[in-house]
C-alpha cells in the first residue's frame, strides 16, 4: 500500500499536535522525513542552497545512509516527496523521492528516484518522449478566436478558445514544459500537461509504468481532459 508524506508542520497543524525533528547539523536542512512500522527514512539536504538549488542529498534509511547528486529547488512548498510502495511489483517496498528541479510560467520540470531497499536505483524511462511520439496537432487561428484539433492516441480532440485569453499561443500543442510523478495504487505514474499556451492547457497525459527487466517503462497511456 502506497503511504504518502505530509510535512511534518502541515500535519501538526492540522491535528493541533507538536512535533519535534531530529537535530539537524546547523548547515543542513530536513527536505522530507516518512515512518512507517519499522521503517524510517529521511531525506536531507547535503549542503545549503545556491541560488535557489539544493545540490546533494542525503538518504538516511533507519541506521544506514547514502549521498546522492540530486537537486531540488529550495521554496518550502516544492521540498521533496516521499512514498514507500512496490511499483516494480518485486518484493519489498521501494523508496520512491519524487524531487521539483526547477519551475516558472508555464514550467515545472520534475525528476523521480526509485531506491530499493539494497540500495540499489531502478532506473525510470522518460515518459516524456513517450507522450510526444503520441501527440500531434493542428491550429486555426481567425480574429476572435484560435482553434486546436488534437490526435492522441489516433482520436482526435477539439477545443476553442478566445484569442484574447493569452498574449501567447503554441503553434502547436506542447507536452513536456511541466512534468509530475505520482503514485498510486502501487504504481508509478507521470502526468504530463498538454499546454496551447503557457497558461493554458487542454488536459494531461498520463503515463503508467511498469517493470520490464529491471526498468521502470511506460507501458500504459491515457489522456485525462481538464474541465
Amino acid at each position: 500500500m502506497a503511504m504518502w508524506l505530509v510535512p511534518k508542520l502541515v500535519f501538526a497543524g492540522m491535528i493541533g499536535l507538536s512535533v519535534s525533528f531530529p537535530a539537524p547539523a546547523p548547515d543542513r536542512t530536513i527536505l522530507a522525513e516518512v515512518k512507517e512500522n519499522q521503517t524510517h527514512i529521511t531525506l536531507v539536504a547535503a549542503s545549503k542552497p545556491v541560488d535557489g538549488t539544493y545540490s546533494g542529498m542525503t538518504v538516511l534509511l533507519n541506521d544506514q545512509k547514502r549521498t546522492f547528486p540530486w537537486g531540488n529547488i529550495s521554496e518550502p512548498a516544492f521540498y521533496p516527496e516521499i512514498v514507500m510502495s512496490n511499483v516494480d511489483g518485486i518484493g519489498p517496498d521501494e523508496t520512491i523521492i519524487i524531487l521539483t528541479t526547477g519551475k516558472g510560467t508555464g514550467i515545472r520540470t520534475s525528476e523521480v528516484h526509485v531506491l530499493k531497499d539494497d540500495w540499489n536505483e531502478i532506473p525510470v524511462r522518460n515518459a516524456v518522449a513517450e507522450a510526444r511520439n503520441l501527440l500531434s496537432s493542428v491550429r486555426k487561428e481567425s480574429v476572435t478566436s484560435v482553434e486546436y484539433t488534437l490526435d492522441i492516441k489516433g482520436k482526435k480532440y477539439g477545443y476553442s478558445f478566445p484569442i484574447g485569453d493569452a498574449e501567447l499561443w503554441f503553434e502547436q500543442a506542447v507536452v513536456g514544459h511541466i512534468l509530475r510523478y505520482r503514485v498510486q495504487d502501487n504504481k508509478l505514474i507521470a502526468e504530463i500537461p498538454v499546454q496551447v499556451s503557457p497558461g493554458i492547457f487542454t488536459g494531461s497525459i498520463e503515463v503508467e509504468y511498469k517493470e520490464k527487466q529491471g526498468t521502470l517503462v511506460p507501458f500504459q497511456v491515457s489522456y485525462v481532459e481538464d474541465r
